[in-house]
């Protein structure tokens, strides 16, 4: 069998289903995970891709021929995934068959341990890689057992149980499932609700037929805003393909970073957590981490990525996390993704408020903040040494972690390289817009890339 190597990225196992995953890979995959884990059950779940199925059947193929023992879950999200491995004993290792936010063309594989680790990049991703190539396994001489699971009541309980039962009137949703996997929660979600609520691409559909199920995106964005208008909305919410990300947009339609929604609950959290630490990637906004001080908490950067945050909390004893991405991450939920936590937090922060949203988010919005901005270059590491030898010298602080992050008298900014292309990012922010907007010329002529 031919494996291409590219398909084992940072966090995750991704590639076309047209001539880079097949059947085989996935027993491998199945075999790898035992083999490298040592589990002695594993869980198993699946994404509404079309291929999902055929692809889970054979993981569950290989593990079971390893001699160890299946709990399928079936069709999940990934925060009900992580729920499954990690919140029930015996549970050692899991895998789930998505490509997350992906196109159509697309699918994969997640890997995660029962601590809630995931397996990635400097996790155990090597390891794999070499097994899953290699493929020399051998058949056990008895076939591991197979056994179901229904989680969602569990996970829905647990839910509302870590938000305090809140008490959510006089609001009215707007919740934009993108035809992935949150979709099949949102009823029994809201049905424990007293709110209006109206629904957009509930069923899971694995051509998503409608719109890419990536919030990231501006398209993605437009039906819920148009139902939004029709409806006079307070909140739309919006899920990605597998549920491990979900973005907001306040009353008026604009969007809501993770990092505002960070600081948005700090204080809540931190009443929940006295003096707890909460994680953020590098790119947030500095008003998330004074929001996170003055609520009496500890604030502290990681790099990007989900993987990289969960090691932080698991490592240092983290109470929470957040991604400028809009991944939330619980120490109630082995320091996993928990989309319905998040938003039963936000609905519950607005119900008990009675502001709009936006109202709400006012006092963290008081910095110029450039999206992060991607240059294609000949050398991502020549160029970030170039920049880093213009600035160092005039910064009064600096973070090596995840390229280079230099701190000035009312400003600060990020560069960043790509870890598989010939790419560098940047992230801007300043207390004023025309230094934000000065500063961002300034290098961006110095890295001399094309934006991309």
């Amino acid at each position: 069998m031919q494996t291409s190597e590219h398909i084992f990225k940072s966090y995750d196992i991704r590639g076309l289903v047209d001539g880079e995953l097949s059947n085989e890979l996935a027993e491998r995959v199945g075999r790898a995970v035992v083999a490298y884990t040592g589990a002695k059950t594993v869980v198993v779940g699946h994404d509404m891709r079309l291929t999902s199925p055929a692809f889970a059947r054979a993981v569950v193929e290989g593990v079971t021929r390893a001699g160890v023992g299946v709990v399928e879950i079936g069709l999940c999200s990934t925060p009900l995934f992580n729920f499954a491995v990690t919140q029930y004993e015996g549970h050692d290792a899991g895998i789930m068959v998505t490509a997350s936010h992906n196109p159509k063309e697309y699918n994969g594989f997640k890997m995660t341990r029962h601590d809630g680790l995931p397996i990635g990049k400097g996790m155990g991703m090597e390891e794999i890689r070499n097994l899953v190539i290699s493929g020399a396994f051998a058949d056990a001489d008895e076939v591991g057992s197979i056994s179901s699971l229904e989680v969602k009541d569990a996970y829905l309980d647990r839910v509302f149980e870590v938000a305090d039962m809140p008490n959510v009137k006089n609001l009215t949703v707007v919740v934009d499932a993108s035809n992935g996997m949150n979709g099949m929660l949102v009823e029994d979600f809201f049905a424990r609700l007293d709110c209006a609520w109206h629904g957009l691409y509930l069923e899971p559909d694995g051509v998503f037929p409608n719109h890419e199920a990536n919030p990231l995106k501006e398209e993605a964005l437009v039906d819920a805003r148009a139902k939004m208008r029709e409806v006079g909305a307070d909140i739309g919410i919006v899920y990605d393909g597998d549920g491990d990300r979900v973005g907001f947009l306040d009353e008026t339609g604009a969007y809501v970073r993770g990092d505002l929604i960070c600081a948005l609950l700090a204080k809540d959290l931190l009443a929940r957590h006295p003096g707890g630490t909460i994680f953020c990637d590098l790119r947030s906004t500095q008003a998330t981490f004074d929001a996170i001080k003055a609520a009496g908490g500890v604030a502290k950067i990681t790099e990007v990525g989900h993987a990289f945050v969960k090691r932080h909390m698991m490592e240092e004893g983290g109470v929470f996390g957040a991604e400028l991405s809009s991944h939330f991450f619980f120490t109630e939920f082995a320091n996993a993704e928990v989309t319905e936590l998040v938003v039963l937090l936000v609905l519950k922060k607005l119900a008990q408020e009675g502001k709009p949203f936006s109202e709400l988010l006012a006092p963290f919005r008081t910095y110029a903040t450039s999206e992060e901005t991607n240059f294609k270059v000949e050398n991502r590491e020549a160029t970030i040494a170039r920049i880093e030898a213009n600035y160092a010298p005039q910064a009064h602080r600096r973070i090596d972690i995840d390229g280079v992050t230099f701190y000035f008298e009312g400003w600060w900014f990020n560069l960043r390289p790509s870890n598989t292309e010939p790419i560098v990012r940047l992230t801007l922010e300043a207390e004023d817009e025309s230094v934000m907007k000065e500063k961002m010329k300034e290098i961006t002529t110095l890295i001399g890339g094309k934006r991309v």
